[in-house]
């Protein structure tokens, strides 16, 4: 006996195949567009977060901007008040700096010696005067030359001169001062850096 199959088995299963790869990938293009809603949803939430701290940052960056100023305005005026306080404890240092270096001369001057003449400028001086002997003069150069408001102190000449007596040693000494010299200090010794010269 032949049968024949009138219903067409394999093109319902073709269908049903179709149908069930159009459900999966209907379900998959459904998951990615889902994932792509959520990824730019993030993206959209974090860029208006950003934003919004970007605003809070500006207004309080705007809010600061008076304080900043006036900040600045105060580190000026203590900067001007330094270099004022500056000036004045310059001037004062300079008032009173050539009383202590004649009071330095005239403690480093011997009973036999005399000054005759104390020049200055810019800070180097050059002093004349008259000694009985070398040595007399030699003791003043040393302990001129260890006195802290004298510095680089160096004899010049010394010569024989008997116009102003007899047996006078005429010397000259220059050296550097420094009117602003603190209080503190201590004095330096140096030795003077020439030597006599024999008459």
């Amino acid at each position: 006996m032949i049968r024949i199959n009138l219903l067409p088995v394999r093109e319902i299963e073709a269908r049903a195949g179709r149908k069930y790869e159009a459900l999966v990938g209907g379900i998959c293009l459904g998951l990615a567009f889902a994932a792509a809603a959520g990824i730019y949803g993030y993206q959209t939430w974090q860029l208006s977060r950003l934003e919004a701290e970007l605003a809070e940052l500006q207004n309080e960056v705007q809010r600061l901007s008076p304080a900043v100023k006036e900040v600045a305005e105060l580190q000026k005026s203590v900067s001007a008040l330094k270099e004022k306080n500056k000036v004045i404890d310059d001037l004062n240092k300079r008032r009173t700096g050539p009383v202590k270096i004649m009071e330095d001369l005239s403690d480093a001057t011997p009973a036999r010696l005399w000054l005759t003449e104390f020049k200055e400028m810019g800070g180097s001086v050059t002093i004349n005067g008259f000694a009985t002997d070398n040595q007399t003069v030699a003791d003043f150069l040393k302990t001129l030359s260890r006195m802290p408001r004298f510095t680089n102190v160096e004899l010049l000449e010394t010569i024989q001169n008997d116009q102003e007596g007899p047996g006078l040693k005429k010397f000259v000494i220059k050296a550097n001062v420094n009117y602003q010299l603190s209080a503190k200090s201590p004095p330096a010794p140096v030795e003077p850096s020439a030597t006599l010269q024999r008459p």
